[in-house]
């Protein structure tokens, strides 16, 4: 069970730690997601992509090198873009980077800042947030900003976890390194934290 315990053990300065435990344990049950090793699971991969907070991707970075290091594909030498015209300008580096991929248009639409990766597990792109609205009920793609509302960022969290991708089901047979490539994709980008988080929390919702 997902409990305020469980919150504070990955994230103790919680800010909502309470409220959080309550709508995911809410949405997870909706979902079925009962076992403990994928409410478990589900808890580390959201730690590890926003610490359990219903936060936007902010696109935020302050040096051209670091563009670089994080997006090569659009700032390497030679790749045709001045990553000096993205630094500090998150909006503009978002219809950039996520343009004509995951259901979104052009950079000119402003989809790519509209959906950037919001919720728990952030999720991404205009065809991501038209599924998630589908199954939870709520206009995201008019109101992409419900998306961080902690109950909306619950249910969509969960929408994900065991209807959009092969997380819940990978849990529950026990593969949780396979919950990271559904969230994550084939990068697996944080793994070895969200492992380490997955058996720090796994006793506390195993009760």
């Amino acid at each position: 069970m997902i409990t305020t315990a469980s919150i504070l053990t990955l994230a103790p300065a919680h800010p909502t730690a309470q409220v959080t435990a309550a709508k995911l344990q809410n949405a997870a049950v909706l979902f079925g997601i009962t076992d403990p090793r994928s409410q478990a699971a589900l808890l580390a991969n959201c730690f590890v992509e926003s610490g359990l907070v219903a936060v936007r991707e902010n696109l935020y970075y302050t040096t051209p090198s670091r563009l670089a290091a994080v997006y090569p594909s659009k700032f390497a030498p030679g790749a045709g873009h001045d990553p000096a015209q993205y630094v500090r300008n998150p909006q503009a580096l978002a219809n950039l980077v996520y343009a004509y991929r995951l259901g979104n248009g052009s950079p000119e639409s402003g989809d790519s800042w509209n959906f950037r990766g919001g919720c728990y597990p952030q999720l991404t792109g205009r065809a991501n947030f038209a599924a998630a609205e589908r199954l939870i009920g709520q206009p995201l793609t008019d109101q992409p900003a419900l998306i961080d509302q902690i109950g909306i960022s619950a249910l969509v969290a969960c929408a994900y976890w065991s209807r959009m991708s092969s997380a819940n089901a990978c849990a529950v047979r026990g593969d949780i390194v396979g919950t990271r490539r559904a969230v994550n994709g084939a990068a697996m980008l944080g793994l070895n934290d969200m492992l380490a988080a997955y058996r720090k929390v796994l006793p506390k919702v195993a009760i």
